[in-house]
Parts: structure tokens; C-alpha cells; sequence
């Protein structure tokens, strides 16, 4: 009996362990498939962080890029602001050299249109002078025309008067 009892335990003991190897073989399976569960996730987490650590060096780069960019732009802008500020300078300076420019055309017309006036007046004194000079002219030959005849006459008187008192 004591070789049963023993059989028996033994039975026993082997059936325990039995379960008790189905058991861990259960769970090392479920662990397998957790470990393989768990390196997939981690392959797709690695995965990821790979794509986020590219995405962060473009995104790194195209900030660079940016920033680079934005201070061409900042120096262009300065650049274009000094032109500007220098054009509105000349514009002004022009503006200025207009004014006065038109101020001294406009005294200049002034005195063209007063000696425009000097002329015409002198003109017309011209022609009246040359009209009185006309008439002094005509008048002076028919005074000396009529001296002339005068002259003759006397002359004539003269001679006759000569030869009468000769006589």
C-alpha cells in the first residue's frame, strides 16, 4: 500500500506538475504573444519617434531657412526704406527747385511782358515820330517850294530893281 500511496502521489505529483507545465507553456505563449505584441508596438513606436525626428530635423531646417530668409527680407526692406527716404529727398529738392524755378519764370514773363509793352509803346512813338517827320518833311518842301517861287520873284525884283536903279 505504501507503494500505491506512493504511486498515487507520485501520480498526483506528476499530474500537478503536468498542469502545472500546461500551465506555464499557456503562459509563456500568452507572454510570447505579449513580447511579440509589445516589439511590434515597439517597432512601431520606433518608427514614429524616427518620422517625428525627421519630421524636427526639416522643421529645424526650414526655420533655419526661414530665419535666414527673414533677415534677407529685414535687410532688403532697410535697403528699399533708405531709397525710398532718399527719392522722397529728391522729390522734395525737386519740388523746391520747381517753386522757385516757377517763381522765376513767372518774374520772368513779368519783365518780358513789360518790355513787350516798352516796345509797343515805343513803336507807336515811333511811327507818330516818323508820321510828324513825314509831315515836317512835306511841310519843309512846300515852304521851300514855296520859297522858291518866292526866291525866283525876288530875284526877279532884284534884278529888276537893279536894272532900274541902273538906269
Amino acid at each position: 500500500m505504501q507503494s500505491m500511496v506512493n504511486h498515487t502521489i507520485l501520480f498526483f505529483l506528476d499530474h500537478i506538475q503536468l498542469n502545472f507545465i500546461l500551465e506555464m507553456g499557456e503562459q509563456i505563449d500568452q507572454l510570447q504573444k505579449l513580447k511579440n505584441k509589445l516589439e511590434k508596438e515597439k517597432q512601431t513606436v520606433k518608427s514614429e519617434l524616427d518620422d517625428l525626428r525627421t519630421q524636427v530635423e526639416h522643421v529645424h531646417k526650414g526655420k533655419a531657412a526661414a530665419e535666414k530668409l527673414s533677415k534677407q527680407l529685414e535687410q532688403q526692406l532697410n535697403e528699399i526704406q533708405i531709397k525710398l527716404e532718399d527719392s522722397v529727398k529728391q522729390i522734395n529738392d525737386f519740388n523746391n527747385q520747381k517753386t522757385k524755378l516757377a517763381t522765376e519764370n513767372s518774374e520772368l514773363v513779368r519783365q518780358i511782358e513789360d518790355l513787350e509793352h516798352q516796345v509797343s509803346a515805343l513803336q507807336k512813338s515811333k511811327v507818330q515820330l516818323q508820321q510828324q517827320a513825314d509831315e515836317a518833311k512835306r511841310a519843309l518842301e512846300e515852304e521851300t517850294r514855296g520859297k522858291g517861287s518866292v526866291s525866283k520873284y525876288s530875284n526877279r525884283f532884284e534884278i529888276s530893281g537893279k536894272i532900274v536903279s541902273f538906269f
